[in-house]
């Protein structure tokens, strides 16, 4: 068992901080203090240097089993060592890096938080997805932890190239956390397609993620766009012990071999349209086969899998009573580019779409939640007592409790922010 020394690089909403550490200076991380994120999904606003963060990674070179993952106590943010926020996180030791998304508030759950790894897309970065998706939202609306990967480039260099890992030449922190360009596709691109050895990085993610955080490492889940979608098919395929569930966007492997080692869930999201990674000609397939491996039943009495129209651009189809409760499911946006269902790149490269366009990352977390038991946030409210206490008084009475979500909620109507989030800047 190898223990490991990590870095940590924290990117809040109201302050932001750099681990102050000479471990790997030619990354040109040591005792150097660089501009961070103004907040999750937001923008870089100010930085300041603070005190080393020191964490351990164990057991990153064997083979991590589902069942010797599980926690049995938990824990808050604070505990933890992960204050609210993003946090950019160095394992020096094996070369690599990922980005750690901690929510207002963690589920309190006895064994801990389920954890959601979100796998970026070729030739972009953790932050452009994050910020093309929601995700970190959607973590924070659930109290649940996420993991966002760097992938490497192609010439493998960029393991531990901290915020900048990648993100294009002439793109500064700002630009590169706010995902204002993609990379070219050439050698400096990073994505994810080294087989076995990304494999091995996200077993270690997970490991690192059991020792050092809140989560519940017998919840996990994987998502990504484009190739990150296509890494996440890959995953389930190859590495079912490890997840709940998957989630690919715009992205599929297709694998007529794909056998996975246990019973999980499978969710896809694809375009029409899609001009890029061209989903739309075998995600079908994929959906299909899943269900078989799932020994899922037939979706309605007519002996086809259930077509349910979401939207009127969006249509899913479903198979369910799949071995385990489990579920999988395809969906599908008419018309869709290359482009997350339900939002906009922050390049300002997509086409405006329809608002009937399902908002994928959403509808994935809900999914996911059928799977957690009640590993959600505010899961019983409200009680019996809180309907009597709402019902003796008229008007109702107010509340001042999570005033994160009560004033972001309002806040996102009037200045906007990151798929809908207010932007914080420390007073």
């Amino acid at each position: 068992m190898a223990s490991f020394n990590a870095q940590s690089i924290m990117f809040g909403f109201s302050m932001c901080s750099f681990a102050s550490t000479n471990a790997v200076n030619e990354c040109g991380v040591g005792n150097l203090s660089l501009p961070c994120s103004a907040g999750v999904d937001g923008r870089a606003e100010w930085w300041q240097e603070t005190d080393e963060v020191q964490t351990s990674l164990l057991q990153v070179d064997s083979k991590v089993k589902h069942e010797d993952l599980k926690r049995s106590t938990a824990c808050s943010g604070s505990s933890m060592g992960y204050s609210y926020g993003i946090h950019l996180i160095q394992l020096p030791e094996i070369g690599r890096q990922f980005l750690l998304s901690v929510p207002h508030e963690l589920v309190a759950s006895e064994g801990g938080a389920p954890l959601v790894l979100v796998f970026h897309g070729f030739s972009d970065s953790p932050w452009y997805t994050n910020r093309a998706g929601g995700f970190s939202s959607q973590l924070d609306r659930y109290g649940w932890l996420g993991i966002m990967p760097f992938g490497l480039n192609g010439i493998r260099n960029n393991g531990l190239n901290g915020t900048l890992a990648c993100c294009p030449p002439g793109c500064d922190e700002d630009c590169c956390m706010n995902g204002e360009h993609l990379n070219l596709k050439d050698e400096t691109a990073c994505g994810w397609g080294n087989g076995e050895p990304d494999l091995q990085f996200t077993e270690a993610l997970i490991t690192w993620a059991g020792e050092n955080t809140c989560a519940d490492t017998t919840k996990v889940f994987a998502t990504g766009f484009s190739n990150g979608g296509s890494f996440s098919n890959y995953l389930g395929c190859q590495a079912a012990h490890l997840f709940l569930g998957v989630a690919p966007i715009s992205g599929d492997n297709f694998d007529p071999l794909c056998q996975p080692s246990r019973p999980i869930s499978y969710i896809s999201m694809c375009g029409s349209k899609d001009d890029e990674s061209h989903c739309q000609l075998t995600v079908s397939m994929t959906a299909n086969h899943w269900s078989k491996v799932m020994n899922c039943t037939l979706g309605s009495e007519f002996g086809q899998p259930f077509e349910s129209f979401k939207s009127a651009t969006t249509t899913c189809t479903e198979w369910s009573q799949c071995s385990n409760g489990n579920t999988v499911e395809m969906c599908m946006s008419e018309g869709l580019g290359h482009d997350p269902s339900g939002h906009l790149r922050p390049d300002n490269t997509s086409y405006v779409r329809p608002a009937s366009d399902i908002d994928f990352s959403q509808y994935s977390f809900q999914k996911f939640s059928a799977l957690v038991g009640e590993s959600l946030l505010f899961v019983g409210h409200p009680t019996d007592e809180e309907l009597l206490y709402k019902e003796s008084n008229w008007p109702p009475p107010t509340h001042s409790d999570n005033l994160w979500l009560r004033t972001g909620v309002l806040q996102a109507q009037l200045i906007g922010g990151a798929d809908g989030l207010p932007v914080y800047v420390e007073a």
